[in-house]
């Protein structure tokens, strides 16, 4: 994967225990337009690896400011990896795509990925061996509506690993009882959405086929929202999936 590493130790204090919590980050694809940072939480006691991925298409901006603040997160166990702006040309150009297209069709299962950026980026995600992975984005319309743009957005989508479909279900239902303002329209409750189940070039169906693990797309709506609310509910999302497989965030 390459790139210098920086490792900071932090004291932290968590239910009377303390323990060292250890943060590392380094670059992939370092030197190219591509070179982009990924972020290592490491909670310093045994558990469960999550790994979150913002900033695919560089126009969903929620998701990689979402995934910015993950990166000053602490957890209670476990560790995270975080690769908070994964299309760095794409952000920094505020479009879609990159030069070399959709980054999110990169990522074959069963085969490499066609590009040297979604190469390194599958690389982190396998190489973290991990137990949950999550895809950030947002979309111009909301999922099953005929109200506004089409689209997919307001709905959390898992691979078909065992137990994903209902961390997405439970995880729908929280978002709608606690953080969806009730002066919404009932079409901006969130969904479960379509089974990831390996028959797109997408890194999550890359998760589903070729790690057999939990993931889930993320996609809320960028119509009729602003960009703060989508921040607000994409890192709530990312607190409940992330705490039904065991890794909790500290408050410190």
């Amino acid at each position: 994967m390459g790139g210098a590493l920086a490792i900071t130790p932090l004291a932290v204090t968590t239910q009377g225990k303390s323990r060292a919590e250890t943060r590392t980050t380094y670059k992939i694809r370092e030197g190219t337009p591509d070179e982009t940072t990924v972020y290592k939480i490491d909670s310093g006691k045994p558990g469960p690896t999550g790994v979150v991925v913002g900033g695919l298409h560089g126009i969903e901006e929620a998701g990689y400011i979402a995934a910015n603040d993950v990166t000053e997160w602490s957890i209670d166990q476990g560790s995270l990896v975080v690769i908070p702006e994964a299309n760095q040309t794409a952000i920094k150009q505020d479009t879609y795509s990159n030069d070399n297209g959709n980054l999110n069709r990169k990522f074959p299962p069963g085969k490499e990925p066609t590009t040297p950026l979604a190469r390194e980026i599958w690389n982190v995600v396998a190489g973290s061996d991990p137990d949950i992975v999550l895809s950030l984005h947002s979309s111009k319309g909301i999922y099953r509506s005929d109200v506004g743009p089409d689209g997919v957005g307001q709905a959390i989508y898992p691979t078909i690993a065992h137990g994903a479909k209902e961390d997405a279900v439970m995880t729908a239902k929280y978002m709608n009882r606690y953080h969806l303002d009730q002066s919404l329209p009932d079409h901006y409750r969130f969904r479960r959405g379509n089974l990831i189940d390996a028959d797109r070039p997408l890194l999550t169906h890359k998760v589903a086929g070729d790690l057999h693990e939990v993931g889930f797309i993320v996609e809320v709506t960028r119509y009729g929202t602003s960009t703060d609310l989508r921040v607000r509910w994409t890192l709530n999302i990312i607190r409940h999936l992330l705490r039904r497989h065991g890794i909790n965030r500290v408050y410190r």
